[in-house]
């Protein structure tokens, strides 16, 4: 099955500005050091795995030519979401008590990419 032309011109422009983001990241930790680092030295560096998830749904959802990628989109914010509230005990949550919130996301991005398909086609 050959790819289509315009899902992998998206799926370039994400990787693009992902890479991008990965870059500019890196280049202010060492041009302020680790320690200096202002997020870094108030923050553990796993913190950044949800918010570098949910920077790459947001990428999903702003590219996204299918409804089925900007699904994808919503269900990485949800999940990133609900990864930093399980590290950080907001609410009460841990990963044992919220995992519920897992089997939403993936009703959220059912319904998404469902709506969304039934717009492209009428």
């Amino acid at each position: 099955m050959r790819d289509n032309p315009i899902d992998s011109t998206a799926k370039n422009a994400k990787n693009l500005i992902f890479g991008l983001f990965l870059v500019a990241t890196g280049c202010l930790i060492l041009i302020y050091g680790w320690d200096d680092f202002v997020l870094m030295a108030t923050m553990k560096w796993w913190y950044f795995v949800p918010a570098l998830i949910a920077v790459y749904g947001l990428i999903d959802i702003a590219l996204g030519r299918t409804a089925r990628r900007i699904g994808k989109g919503c269900f990485k914010i949800i999940f990133s979401f609900w990864l930093f509230a399980s590290m950080e005990h907001l609410w009460g949550w841990t990963f044992r008590t919220s995992w519920p919130l897992i089997l939403i996301a993936i009703g959220v991005q059912s319904i998404v990419s469902g709506l969304l398909a039934s717009k492209q086609e009428s």
